[in-house]
């Protein structure tokens, strides 16, 4: 199921991600479409501020609000 709870905040990733569309270097931003539980594992589906559109889990961003908290 999509939850859309967090369309349109903006993220960072929090490490290097590495997608089928290229790498997403620590730090890279972009702006959450929906997020989705697929086999166990919650994945955001993000378009980057580099013009690609890749999930990546939830794990590996951090929602701009969220920063200098104590992480996830």
């Amino acid at each position: 199921m999509m939850d859309r709870t967090h369309t349109g905040f903006r993220c960072h990733t929090v490490r290097l991600v590495r997608t089928v569309h290229g790498d997403l270097s620590p730090g890279s931003q972009g702006t959450v479409v929906y997020e989705m539980d697929n086999l166990d594992r919650h994945l955001i589906l993000v378009r980057w501020d580099k013009g690609i559109v890749v999930p990546v889990f939830s794990e590996e961003i951090e929602f701009e609000h969220e920063r200098g908290s104590l992480g996830r």
